[in-house]
């Protein structure tokens, strides 16, 4: 394999925020040296990203997490891993990277690897959340957020409504504590607001086809999430981190749905990212979300969009280009 090869390994089946992450900072390699070999590696069918989004991959292989490392035995060049992992990876030759988004205390140890990385890029300004060096045992540098940029709404596209995002990379067990949960939000709305209103479920391939009882219509986004969020009246959606980001970019207000996750604490997120999007979801203080999305729904205003700094994923790609 070509020395100056990359190769972006991610899990398609936890969520779509880890190929969203590695397509844009590909997209940015290829900016910067449009010759590079850039390869992908997942778990599953990387649906969700568009098709010309995954043309920036010159191949995309398919392989379950257990046979990852065995797929990549011939590699040479450089490997890039984004807050997975995968069995054996200590054995395989060139040189390796982690892209590691924000995890929880307990969990940075477990993404440790004999010899350690040759770099950790971690996805977020300084400010807002380190790993430390010492339990990854190597150089970890924060690179800004790594999002593609939407914008506000203008008038040359029709509004999308009240849109409720169900991703975040949700499983069968914290659907079935998020959907009765969202249902009981959506039905006290509609007892508070004096009129009737629409609501519509974005069910991407990640939602197993389940719809919520209190929806008016399904609708799948396909890799065009961002743009339904920037169209939308209101969103109402849980806090994975490239939901939040791209819903940043937008000036379209949102109600934060935290669910439990194994890696990433989305409590915290709706913490910090709440009150600056629109509310932040507390089961204590429900009746205060509603409240909220009453008055959203009959007094709609858009809010400013948030600046979210310097560009993360151009940052994250000089980084990778001088492991080269």
């Amino acid at each position: 394999m070509n020395q100056n090869a990359l190769t972006f390994v991610a899990t398609g089946k936890s969520g779509l925020g880890h190929l969203r992450r590695v397509t844009t900072i590909a997209q940015a390699l290829r900016r910067k040296r449009r010759a590079l070999g850039l390869r992908l590696l997942t778990n599953a069918v990387p649906t969700g990203i568009a098709d010309g989004d995954l043309r920036v991959f010159d191949a995309i292989t398919m392989r379950p997490r257990q046979e990852m490392a065995e797929a990549l035995a011939d590699s040479t060049g450089i490997t890039i891993f984004d807050t997975v992992q995968v069995p054996g990876i200590e054995r395989l030759g060139g040189r390796k990277a982690l892209i590691l988004r924000e995890t929880m205390a307990d969990r940075v140890a477990h993404f440790s690897i004999p010899g350690g990385w040759n770099r950790v890029i971690v996805p977020n300004p300084r400010d807002h959340w380190m790993p430390g060096g010492r339990a990854l045992s190597a150089s970890v540098q924060a690179v800004g957020w790594i999002v593609r940029p939407t914008g506000p709404r203008d008038g040359s596209e029709p509004p999308a409504g009240i849109v409720v995002a169900t991703g975040g990379g949700g499983t069968d067990a914290t659907r079935d504590q998020l959907y009765p949960l969202l249902d009981r939000v959506i039905a006290d709305t509609r007892r508070r607001v004096g009129r009737a209103f629409q609501v519509r479920q974005a069910l991407g391939p990640r939602a197993g086809g389940q719809r919520l009882a209190g929806v008016d219509k399904v609708f799948d986004p396909g890799g065009d999430l961002n743009r339904i969020f920037r169209a939308a009246d209101l969103v109402i959606t849980t806090a994975g981190y490239n939901s939040v980001l791209e819903l940043a970019t937008t000036d379209t207000p949102a109600l934060l749905m935290p669910i439990p996750r194994s890696l990433d604490d989305q409590v915290a997120r709706v913490r910090c990212w709440g009150s600056r999007l629109g509310h932040g979801y507390d089961l204590l203080q429900h009746e205060q979300a509603v409240d909220w999305l009453a008055a959203q729904i009959e007094t709609p205003r858009r809010r400013a969009p948030v600046d979210l700094g310097s560009d993360g994923a151009s940052r994250a790609a000089d980084l990778i280009l001088d492991l080269l």
